[in-house]
């Protein structure tokens, strides 16, 4: 049996992506386990994280999300567990995931620290299982460097090894293959692929809005699926608004009070995958009529503009077996991705 802590030094990297398209490409059976669940989602009474869901769903690992991870809140972890103590509980967790699979997978914390306090990082977890580690770097040049060194100097003080890197989204390919490849091996670290940025993974829906928020969908509800990538803060005069570039992108999701029939009307008649209403006032009924005709979603919440802007800023995408559009373009991007690593492990 296999396993690799899938690492990151940084949030947003692509780990659970990575997990998604590597365990698609090796045979056998799979388990999956993410210790510290950093991405939290609260379904029928259950507490979730969102990356184990994907996981769970898109490679068809058979237990339930809720088991795949030992806890979501600092507070409640070291109340719970000191460094003996998490130790056990993630072997134990380990053991009880891995009976009968040929490859399991460990996603790590949301970066190179988060869960050090409570001993969950990435490199302690895979000092307890004294796992190999896959790192998935992203961002500037210089900032990858910089998580190169560090990243080596935690593992080398856990005693434990790093595999290998993907170097993730990046813009230019061939930029990195020709000057920056050669540097990255020269820290001691092997490059085992370089990933261009997957746009369609940026993407989210109106349905996925509002169920992240949470909205109630008011009207225009055929056009749930319709794709956002550009979010307006319309809280200005609409003559100001259309001034705007941002206003006149395809694809985006406007935010503004449901009181502003001005608004509304103008973002209806625009190329809107979806509108957000504030204030939990509801437009008038012809404002609902024109959103079904249409198929654009009118998504209604009970705080002000600020507070959903907010909310809406800490939605991150995800990656949904449903979504075939995805799934393809994740399968499309590690399709060259050399494995042959993990039977050496």
């Amino acid at each position: 049996m296999k396993k690799i802590v899938v690492a990151s030094a940084r949030e947003g990297a692509g780990k659970t992506t990575a997990v998604i398209g590597i365990g698609r490409k090796v045979s056998g059976k799979i388990g999956y386990m993410k210790p510290f669940g950093d991405r939290i989602y609260y379904h029928k009474k259950r507490l979730w994280d969102y990356d184990s869901v994907a996981v769970a769903k898109t490679l068809g690992i058979s237990e339930a999300p809720e088991k795949l991870s030992i806890g979501f809140e600092h507070s409640k972890l070291m109340y719970m567990f000191d460094r003996e103590g998490i130790a056990k509980k993630v072997r134990e967790l380990f053991e009880e995931i891995s009976t009968g699979k040929d490859m399991v997978f460990i996603e790590g914390s949301k970066d190179m620290n988060y869960g050090a306090s409570v001993n969950l990082d990435s490199f302690s977890v895979a000092h307890y299982l004294q796992s190999a580690m896959l790192m998935i770097f992203s961002g500037k040049e210089e900032d990858i460097f910089d998580d190169i060194v560090r990243c080596k100097e935690l593992a080398e003080m856990k005693g434990v090894k790093i595999v290998g890197a993907i170097i993730n989204k990046v813009r230019d390919v061939n930029e990195w293959k020709e000057i920056h490849v050669q540097r990255v091996e020269k820290e001691g670290i092997h490059v085992l692929g370089i990933l261009p940025e997957i746009k369609e993974l940026s993407t989210i829906t109106a349905e996925f809005v509002a169920d992240q928020l949470p909205a109630k969908v008011l009207a225009g509800e055929k056009g749930l699926h319709n794709e956002i990538e550009n979010i307006f803060i319309g809280a200005m005069s609409v003559s100001a608004a259309i001034k705007n570039p941002l206003f006149n992108k395809k694809k985006k999701l406007i935010l503004t009070s449901g009181d502003r029939t001005d608004m509304v009307l103008t973002a209806l008649r625009e190329d809107t995958s979806c509108i957000v209403l504030t204030n939990n006032i509801i437009p008038p009924a012809r404002i609902r009529e024109m959103a079904d005709e249409k198929g654009i979603p009118l998504l209604l919440t009970p705080w002000d503009t600020y507070t959903s802007a907010k909310k809406l800023e800490n939605i991150k995408p995800w990656i949904s077996e449903k979504n075939e559009k995805k799934m393809r373009a994740v399968e499309t991007a590690f399709e060259s991705l050399d494995t042959s690593w993990i039977m050496n492990m």
